[in-house]
């Protein structure tokens, strides 16, 4: 029984854990937040990416990172992170350092973000997301 007890208290663990991908809460920050967008570029986890982004600009953005075997990521960071001229709002450079076969050449492609706090659903709650579509990637064009 008790073993049952611990498993079932690791699952619930696990998906909370799950929900607040996006949010946090007094201690979270845009960095943080950021960065866990980063990870997902790195990663070319573009269902992941795509979840930072406000609901209207999804669209565009998967419509632009689709499943590419030459495509290879080589860094993703956040260059700067500066609060924007409204509440809420902040400006994010964003980098990414990828290469496609058959070149082995290192490009860099540069995306400046706007992000905006979001209400959550919970008083303590804040959701940061993207509200800029990306520009166009150089090896769509």
């Amino acid at each position: 029984m008790r073993r049952f007890l611990l498993l079932l208290l690791f699952v619930a663990c696990l998906l909370l854990s799950g929900c607040a991908a996006l949010t946090g809460g007094e201690t979270a920050n845009l960095p943080q937040i950021a960065d866990r967008f980063t990870e997902a570029m790195r990663w070319k986890d573009w269902h992941g990416a795509v979840k930072f982004m406000e609901p209207e600009q999804r669209a565009v953005f998967l419509a632009q990172f689709k499943e590419d075997p030459d495509l290879h990521i080589v860094d993703s960071q956040i260059r700067n992170i500066q609060p924007g001229d409204e509440e809420g709002s902040a400006e994010v450079v964003y980098l990414l350092e990828y290469y496609r076969l058959p070149s082995a050449r290192i490009e860099g492609w540069t995306w400046t973000q706007q992000w905006r706090r979001q209400p959550g659903r919970f008083a303590a709650e804040t959701v940061w997301l993207i509200s800029n579509p990306p520009p166009p990637l150089p090896w769509n064009r």
